[in-house]
């Protein structure tokens, strides 16, 4: 998609006034359209998000712009994170069959991608339109999706948006690893590397993915970095010669079944209550749904793959023991999923 003048802007993108939204934004700060949460990491570290007011005029900006335009713009094949129709267990499909592995994670993911570079990148899909004296539109949504000149984690636009970005970094990243005979694929910050050759796991070649993401001012946090060989356990899913399920994780999802099934109001808000109570969160314990939806949706993927479906993707009329419970597992996902559509 490329926006050629203000008016097929506004009408089918916007669906507002530009000038009349600048006006208003210029009234209403856009500092004040967010409000800050901090939730705990694994690693103990605090992060803060950065939640918009579904109230504020912004909130409407921001649904119209990646709805109407950011959703159209072309992501790179490597990215799986924030895409529609992919799930982890479908970013780390590609790397099945290889013995070593590389788990690499970049810092301060959203906060560092700066509004010069997303005018450079947006200026790909958006001809020099002038809104205002000295204001042009790229300077419009440049003003409306981001905060102190970045993206804010927790904005409606800032995953598409780093998407769209990362898609020229994860093209020479491919290129790269090609050259290696090296299997590359992202989700979101969390880059996973593999192959059949110890280079993988030198130096030299992580250079060259530094060198890479610095040329967008992003790093990689060294105290992430995982190199194994053989197999390589993440969130749950321990990949090598095939795809399988830790324990622990098979424990979780039979939980948050439970906790679903123990629901009474089928809605989001009792579940996500059931959850806090089942493992005894405190109420203030940040729930990232968008995480909970991928987590289920690769698990349930990892099922179907189990199933014996026929060439045309058919089970058989009687199922052994083992597969039924597959099958009923499948669709008690299946039900949360819809209850966690986004």
């Amino acid at each position: 998609m490329h926006i050629e003048d203000l008016n097929t802007f506004e009408t089918k993108i916007l669906r507002e006034s530009t000038k009349t939204c600048v006006e208003i934004l210029k009234v209403e700060k856009i500092s004040k359209a967010y409000y800050t949460k901090t939730i705990s990491k694994k690693n103990g570290m605090k992060r803060t998000l950065h939640c918009i007011n579904n109230e504020h005029i912004l909130y409407k900006l921001q649904g119209n712009l990646k709805r109407n335009f950011f959703d159209y713009i072309p992501l790179s094949s490597h990215a799986y994170g924030y895409v529609k129709g992919k799930s982890y267990y479908n970013y780390l499909e590609p790397h099945v069959g290889n013995d070593i592995f590389l788990k690499l994670d970049i810092k301060d993911f959203f906060g560092s991608i700066k509004e010069n570079k997303l005018r450079e990148v947006l200026g790909y899909y958006v001809d020099d339109i002038n809104v205002s004296d000295n204001f042009t539109l790229i300077d419009f949504i440049v003003k409306v999706v981001t905060v102190d000149g970045k993206l804010p984690q927790g904005a409606v636009t800032s995953p598409v948006l780093s998407n769209i970005l990362f898609r020229h970094l994860d093209i020479r990243i491919s290129r790269y690893c090609k050259k290696f005979g090296i299997t590359y694929t992202r989700y979101v910050d969390d880059i996973l590397l593999s192959s059949a050759s110890f280079y993988l796991h030198k130096k030299v070649f992580v250079n060259g993915i530094k060198k890479i993401l610095k040329s967008y001012d992003l790093y990689l946090n060294t105290n992430k970095i995982i190199k194994t060989k053989n197999e390589i356990s993440l969130n749950g899913f321990v990949i090598g010669k095939e795809i399988r399920l830790s324990r622990k994780k098979t424990a979780f999802i039979s939980a948050i079944i439970y906790c679903y099934q123990q629901t009474n109001k089928k809605n989001v808000d009792n579940f996500i209550k059931e959850i806090k109570e089942h493992f005894k969160l405190t109420d203030s314990t940040e729930i990232n749904l968008l995480w909970l939806h991928n987590y289920l949706a690769g698990y349930r993927s990892f099922l179907l793959g189990l199933l014996p479906f026929d060439s045309v993707g058919v089970l058989p009329e009687h199922l052994s023991k083992s597969n039924r419970k597959l099958l009923y597992k499948i669709n008690e996902i299946e039900k949360i999923l819809d209850l966690l559509i986004l």
